[in-house]
């Protein structure tokens, strides 16, 4: 008893001590690794965008939506993992917790490959589908062939990294994050510089740093955390582990389909306006990611919370951590859209040449719009991590549902009137009004159940 004792001192136990200190703490290693794997994403587009050229940074724009839907899938079967694991925690049922490992290797496995299957044959079709410019049509294929084709080595990490984060380790995952970063810089600048491999090149670079990282952070994860270790009767199939995996994670996985269905729409629409809107799309969507940064690790930090004090049946202390952290998370929000409305122009003329002012001018549009509703980004984020970690996927599977409308809806008519200026609104009024079923659903909820165990 005492060796466990030591053992979980080593991770953080989110049912004692103050919910926003253990937040605060949780969330600091993840806010360095993203600021990491924001360098990570970044680097594959301005190596693209200095030293290839503006088609090639287009092509990877346009396979935004769909590498997205592929990483969103993997995240649905991943963050049932974080959900199921950190609830087992939070009850203290070590047995479980090991089968639950065990478990979480098939799941992650098997949905790395259909994943993979799925990128490799779906690619042409889906890009053709939603009208991918002609002159960077191959480019974007390839890139997204060989990301998603091999998505086994990034499927595989964002598993352990979820096992990890759920029994309250954010540190471990950062170590292997910020290796994976610098393997991406390294191999990036090889692939493109040295070998000429453009798109194709970064894509590979891209593969290599995550399988290497992958499997590291495994052995890793094993040595440091035993009670994790399964045992060879801790494979023996259970239907009713794989059962709460796939209860909370297929809806998690339809959930992003639904998202990755707006996705889609909006970038057709964005494809129809040429490849210049295109490369601005991109640009502006790797500047909000590094915009966001600032609370959004505050906010997805409410999934393990909820999810070891929903196991250990501390009801009130989610309610009391939620409204204390939304508080925290809407200031830096503010913050952050401050800067944003100030700065846009300087921070996307770091992706481009000069000579390049149509995409620099559609970018900064894109960057001020969304700036501005940065409050309802971080608090839609907080709210559904919190019922994911409860369990209560349905509600924020309903708020996805009405966000996806909302967005269809927008990038669809508003460009009609205003042109391209209308298609950077439609993310923004997902997250406004996605919020509302969502509020809704865990005020209910907590009028239920929240003087429980308080």
């Amino acid at each position: 008893m005492d060796t466990l004792k030591k053992e979980r001192a080593k991770s953080l136990d989110m049912t004692q001590g103050s919910p926003i200190r253990l937040l605060v703490l949780f969330a600091i290693p993840m806010l360095i690794g993203s600021v990491f794997q924001q360098m990570y994403n970044m680097t594959d587009t301005v190596v693209v965008g200095r030293f290839v050229s503006v088609e090639a940074l287009a092509a990877i724009g346009a396979t935004g939506s769909t590498t997205s839907l592929l990483m969103m899938l993997g995240q649905g079967l991943t963050n049932a993992v974080s959900v199921v694991i950190a609830q087992a925690e939070g009850a203290g049922r070590q047995e479980r917790l090991k089968r639950c490992v065990a478990h979480a290797a098939y799941l992650v496995l098997a949905g790395g490959l259909v994943l993979g299957v799925i990128s490799y044959l779906g690619a042409r079709p889906f890009l053709s589908l939603l009208g991918t410019p002609a002159n960077i049509l191959e480019d974007a294929v390839a890139y997204v062939q060989i990301t998603g084709g091999l998505c086994i080595g990034l499927t595989a990490y964002n598993g352990v990294s979820a096992v990890l984060r759920a029994i309250g380790d954010s540190r471990t995952p950062l170590y292997f994050l910020i290796l994976c970063c610098l393997l991406n810089v390294g191999l990036d600048l090889v692939f493109v510089l040295a070998l000429q491999g453009g798109v194709a090149g970064v894509a590979t670079a891209t593969v290599i740093s995550q399988v290497i990282s992958a499997a590291l952070c495994a052995l890793y994860m094993l040595a440091r955390h035993p009670r994790l270790r399964p045992e060879a009767a801790s494979f023996r199939l259970d239907r009713s582990i794989l059962g709460e995996y796939l209860r909370i994670g297929l809806p998690m996985c339809f959930q992003s389909l639904v998202l990755g269905v707006g996705m889609f729409v909006i970038t057709a629409v964005i494809n129809s306006f040429g490849s210049d809107i295109v490369a601005a799309y991109t640009i502006g969507s790797k500047v909000e990611q590094l915009a966001t940064l600032t609370f959004s690790n505050m906010a997805f930090s409410f999934s393990v919370f909820a999810g070891q004090n929903f196991g250990a049946q501390l009801y009130g202390r989610i309610l009391d951590a939620l409204k204390k952290g939304l508080v925290i998370i809407v200031g830096l929000s503010l913050v952050s859209s401050l800067v944003m409305l100030l700065f846009a122009r300087p921070i996307a003329q770091l992706f481009l040449e000069d000579n390049a002012a149509a995409v620099l001018d559609g970018a900064v549009a894109m960057i001020r719009t969304e700036a501005c509703f940065f409050w309802a980004l971080g608090a839609i984020w907080a709210v559904n991590s919190a019922l994911r970690g409860m369990g209560l996927v349905k509600a924020a599977l309903v708020s996805s549902v009405v966000e996806l409308v909302c967005k269809i809806g927008v990038s669809i008519l508003l460009p009609l009137s205003i042109g391209s200026l209308g298609i950077w609104f439609a993310a923004p009024s997902g997250w406004v009004l996605g919020l509302i079923p969502s509020v809704f659903y865990l005020s209910r909820w907590f009028s239920r159940h929240g003087k429980e165990g308080a």
